[in-house]
């Protein structure tokens, strides 16, 4: 198994996090060493992220982030609680905590706007996606996760594994019920101007236990679902 469990890339920079708790930021170019950061020793780091223009480096264990300043080293920030994705402006960021619930924070002061939802909540996520206007959040969720530091990463679950797909309205701080009736059984994708959200693979309901998966499109204004042609 890999010792480097996560990597991204941006501003000239990337940035990898390991299975020791070590983060470390490279030049692309050179692929020089320019800073080394300290988490908990022997825990998985299991995200990290470059923001604020690739100045903020930051970084996740199973029940904590740290940010930190890259041009100084400094920490900055602690956050009690796993961040799991940023809004594409950065404004917001989510966190997951196994049985509490997912929380909405803002971004850079750390704030809880809201509680997005926190009752008969599944085990863990292992995909999201925000959509681009960042006014909604796709998640989907798998039993077993969020995974053992032992396992991770673990990013294709089985597909007896799946659990359920949950969209939440950020603006209004809700999951949008209707979403939740869907039976997905493939990821989907927003449009580009945010009013849909299209799943190729899905069955109208829950309930629909012998009906064949087609592609429905949800319209994230009425909330209705509609059969897209095929």
């Amino acid at each position: 198994m890999s010792n480097e469990v996560n990597v991204v890339q941006a501003g000239g920079y990337q940035v990898s996090g390991n299975r020791q708790g070590q983060v470390t930021v490279r030049e692309i170019t050179s692929s020089e060493v320019i800073r080394t950061f300290e988490m908990d020793k022997g825990v998985v780091v299991r995200e990290v992220f470059l923001l604020d223009g690739s100045k903020t480096v930051a970084a996740c264990q199973k029940n904590h982030a740290i940010f930190w300043n890259l041009a100084t080293g400094k920490e900055l920030h602690r956050c009690q609680q796993r961040i799991y994705g940023f809004s594409h402006n950065e404004t917001k960021f989510f966190t997951y905590k196994y049985p509490e619930g997912m929380f909405l924070y803002s971004y850079p002061d750390l704030r809880q706007i809201c509680t997005l939802a926190k009752k008969r909540m599944p085990p863990g996520p292992f995909h999201f996606l925000f959509s681009p206007n960042d006014r909604f959040l796709v998640v989907w969720f798998a039993s077993g996760y969020p995974s053992s530091d032992e396992n991770y990463p673990r990013r294709n679950p089985v597909r007896s594994a799946l659990a359920c797909a949950k969209l939440f309205n950020l603006d209004m701080c809700q999951e949008i019920q209707e979403f939740s009736q869907l039976r997905a059984l493939e990821e989907g994708k927003f449009s580009p101007d945010s009013r849909f959200y299209d799943f190729q693979k899905t069955k109208r309901s829950l309930s629909d236990n012998n009906f064949v998966a087609k592609s429905w499109r949800f319209n994230l204004t009425t909330y209705e679902v509609t059969e897209l042609s095929q």
